[in-house]
């Protein structure tokens, strides 16, 4: 009986390993950041350029927080039920500190009652175009005598880099209610650019993780499923 009992534990710990595998793709639903019931009146703004770039980035020849508003507002119409109230005229913030306009419960609050809406959307944005043109050493095999050497190659790139804060605030009491700090960096394989366009490719990479926060949306995940 000690013989039968210890051959079938062996069977059964030996089964999933016998058995197959197969990979699965799912799609999971994700629900959104903000608790909301999607048809709230909402406004877009202001947003703060946080720095003015690095030693190394490229000096930009446009408006980065305003483009970034007229943006997201553009997005949150064409992609959610939302009633977006078109910018007032002469809102500036409270303070050139970012941390402090964002902690001015009644700086928000008056900006609420004078748009009359549920929620206002506003934070601060980095935006920079990076030169990482450079050398790099790389291996070669000479077609002469068949031996490798090493040679310097210059490698051009520009890289574009994100550091959004999103900040949303209850429109009628000025409270901060979510706060979601998005960031992203992407290479291109070029030197020559425009930085216009290379902000707004960069946003699209980042779309999805911006709708995310205001309505439901799904994920693909990958999955091994047993196969007897």
């Amino acid at each position: 009986m000690r013989r039968a009992s210890a051959a079938l534990a062996a069977l059964l710990l030996a089964a999933p390993v016998l058995a197959g595998t197969r990979e699965v793709e799912l799609r999971l639903p994700v629900r959104p950041k903000l608790a909301a019931a999607g048809q709230e009146r909402v406004y877009v703004g202001p947003f703060m350029r946080e720095s003015q770039g690095d030693e190394g980035s490229v000096q930009l020849g446009f408006d980065v927080a305003g483009e970034f508003e007229r943006y997201l507002r553009r997005l949150l119409r064409k992609e959610t039920r939302f009633n977006i109230i078109p910018s007032i005229e002469g809102v500036r913030p409270s303070s050139s500190d970012s941390l402090a306009v964002a902690n001015d419960s009644e700086f928000w609050r008056q900006l609420g009652t004078q748009a009359q809406v549920d929620f206002i959307i506003a934070g601060s944005i980095d935006f920079q175009v990076q030169d990482r043109s450079g050398y790099k050493t790389e291996e070669y095999v000479s077609p002469i005598d068949g031996r490798t050497y090493y040679r310097q190659v210059l490698v051009e790139q520009t890289g574009f880099a994100y550091d959004i804060l999103l900040n949303i605030y209850d429109g009628r009491t000025g409270k901060l209610v979510l706060q979601e700090p998005l960031k992203d960096f992407q290479e291109r394989p070029e030197r020559n650019f425009d930085e216009f366009t290379g902000m707004f490719a960069n946003l699209f990479a980042l779309e999805n993780r911006l709708i995310g926060v205001f309505v439901p949306r799904t994920v693909k995940s990958k999955r091994l499923l047993f196969t007897p």
